[in-house]
Order: structure tokens, then sequence, then C-alpha cells
């Protein structure tokens, strides 16, 4: 028996009472979206068109980003090239004067679509251009309000590169941060080195993972949450990318396949998005979520690590 505000209730009776709260919760619209202004960029594919569909189905008014042509029945689709300054200003100037809730999904690697691009240009679309976007808006995001914004898996040893990342967040304009990269272009501590090692991506996702760590006390004394999704290896237009680049084929990449036996899809990854900036998710800010079904627990825990194992199979 348990008492519950003064009349003893038998448990047989609480059981119904507990069951009868989670029906009424079920009806509750937890995640939050409906009738939400939300600004999405990189919506043309990946994980940013599949979080674009799930919010749409959620009843968000869907703002949409990207410097590929939109398809998803959006509420606005506007062209976005996160390279350059003058664009990013003026997508900008066409958004809503509230946003509540920034999912940036935008980036590109070193070959990407079957184009080469410079390490500074990946970094401009993957860090600085997201990061100058992010700020332009928060002024717009109001109390309540939450920012997502992918990183990567392979940003999880961020802390070794604090230093040279901490210097270029501490160049605040967009053209003091393509500064800081041309002069870093060959530098193999930052976005320089071997290609193959993939040094200029990783690095602009370390950047993500502390901008949003750094950001996130000030963004909460105004109740502003701000988060990072750090994925595993996902199913996305980059995923040949990383072949062409690392020289690493189909079957050795399995290698670095989780333990689940398979890789993620946008999907999987949208729904870790979509969680982030949701009311479930209301008192967590400065998260790095790592979305690999635990992949990189084996290399935390003193295991081998990816690039360990890709070597011991190309020795064996």
């Amino acid at each position: 028996m348990i008492r519950l505000d003064g009349p003893t209730v038998p448990w047989d009776g609480l059981a119904q009472l507990e069951c009868s709260s989670l029906q009424e919760g079920m009806k509750m619209d937890l995640l939050g979206y409906e009738g939400k202004t939300v600004v999405v960029a990189g919506a043309a594919t990946g994980m940013g068109k599949a979080a674009t569909e799930l919010l749409l189905q959620q009843g968000a008014q869907v703002h949409a980003l990207d410097i590929a042509p939109i398809d998803t029945p959006v509420k606005q689709a506007i062209k976005l090239d996160l390279s350059d300054e003058e664009s990013i200003d003026q997508a900008v100037r066409q958004l809503p004067d509230k946003v509540d809730c920034l999912f940036s999904c935008a980036g590109i690697s070193s070959i990407y679509l079957g184009r080469q691009f410079s390490s500074v240009h990946v970094n401009l679309v993957n860090f600085v251009g997201p990061r100058l976007l992010t700020e332009l808006l928060i002024p717009r995001i109001p109390a309540g309000g939450a920012i997502a914004m992918i990183a990567s898996m392979t940003a999880s040893q961020w802390p070794k590169s604090l230093a040279k990342i901490d210097e270029l967040l501490a160049q605040e304009s967009f053209a003091a941060g393509k500064a800081w990269l041309e002069a870093h272009e060959h530098d193999p501590a930052t976005i320089g080195g071997d290609p193959k090692l993939n040094n200029n991506y990783r690095f602009s996702k370390e950047a993500t993972v502390v901008y949003v760590k750094r950001r996130s006390w000030a963004l909460a004394e105004r109740q502003i949450r701000i988060n990072a999704l750090s994925p595993g290896i996902t199913e996305t237009p980059m995923l040949p990318s990383f072949s062409a680049i690392t020289g690493i084929d189909d079957p050795e990449m399995k290698v670095i396949w989780p333990g689940v036996g398979r890789i993620s899809t946008a999907l999987d990854q949208a729904k870790a998005l979509l969680f982030l900036n949701s009311d479930l998710a209301g008192y967590v800010s400065g998260v790095d979520l790592l979305c690999d079904y635990g992949f990189r627990v084996k290399e935390q825990l003193g295991g081998e690590t990816a690039l360990q194992g890709i070597q011991a199979k190309r020795d064996g």
C-alpha cells in the first residue's frame, strides 16, 4: 500500500494510475516541435535532409539552407554557400526574426561528390561559416531555444588540439578565421599534413566541438542550449569520399564498423539531432553526443583504434 496526497492507494490502484499517466504522456508532444520555427543548414542531402523530413512530420516550420537544390516541401528554401561571408549574410536576412532551433548540418570533405576542395575551403564550410551563421542567429533565438551542430567521431581527440583550436576560435570574424586557416594550410598539427590522414576534416570537427563547449556557458545564461552530435560512420553522399581520401576500400571499411554489424543511416543520426534540440533534452547543453553505437568505447578503454585496425588488416 502507498499513500498519495492523503488517501491510501493499493498497489494495483497505483499501477492503474501510472498506466493512465503514461497514456496521457504519450499524447503529449514530447519533442515539442509543433509550430516551432526551425532553421536547417545543409538540408538538401544526408543527415540534414533526414532531419528536415522528421521535423516536417513533427509539425515544425522549416527554413532550409543549402548550396544544393532542396526538394523537400519546406516553408522556405534558401541558397547558402558557407564558404562565402556575403552568402551567409544574405541568407540570414531572409530568415524570420524569431528562430526557435538551429540545426547546423552542412559539411564536406576534401573530396566530395567528385570535386576536390582545399583544406581552407573544408574548414570554411565545416566550421568558420557555420559559426558565423550561428552567431548571427543567436540574437533571434528566444529563451528555451536550442542549437545542434554536427561534428564527427573523428573529433573525439579534440583535447590534444585544444591550444590550436582556441587560436582559431580567437579569430572572431569570418575574414580573420579565413586568414588563420590560410596561414596554417600546411601545418600538420591543424589542417595540413598527409592528405590520407584527413587532418583538415578532423580539425574542422574538433573546432566545432570546442566551439559548442566554449559557447555553452554564456548561452545558458540566456536559457539557450547548444550541443554537438558526433556521428559514427554514416551512409551519406560523403561516405565514398573518405575511401577516396584515405585509400581504404570497402572491405577494409568493415574493420571500423561498430559491433552491431552495420553502419549508421542518415535517419539514425537525424533522430539523435532532433532529440538534442527537443524538449526531451531541455537540461542538456555543452554536450558532444557520440552517436556511433559504442564504437569509440573500445578505443576509450585502451583498445585498438580505427587506424590501428586498418593497418593491422593491411599488414596481415
